[in-house]
């Protein structure tokens, strides 16, 4: 029997919707990072990058160079050069998630809430 389920990849990609800016050389632009993993990037580009160009992705304090291992249309996948250690990416943005409820829900006023 043939195995038709596509391995999934590794290392595992967390989403994300960051802003960032791509560095190539001299030139720079602004980017959405899609998605990250320990060894590499998703990321959406306005302008186009050629494949094994090398690159620095700047988010927030974090400048992780890397290099263009494909680009597609409006996307580029960024290779690193050093594997990301832990948290370093989202941890540079330095930004607490805010979690938060309609006031009414604090105060007990929805419907079949009681406080």
């Amino acid at each position: 029997m043939v195995d038709l389920t596509t391995p999934k990849r590794s290392p595992k990609r967390s989403p994300l919707f960051l802003r960032g800016r791509l560095k190539c050389g001299a030139d720079a632009q602004e980017v959405r990072i899609r998605d990250v993993s320990v060894d590499g990037a998703l990321v959406d580009v306005s302008h186009s990058v050629p494949a094994d160009q090398e690159v620095i992705l700047v988010c927030g304090h974090s400048c992780l160079k890397g290099r263009i291992a494909w680009a597609d249309e409006g996307r580029v996948g960024v290779e690193f050069l050093e594997p990301l250690a832990g948290e370093t990416l989202v941890d540079s943005l330095q930004q607490g998630m805010k979690v938060s409820a309609p006031r009414r829900y604090l105060e007990g006023k929805i419907q079949g809430v009681t406080k």
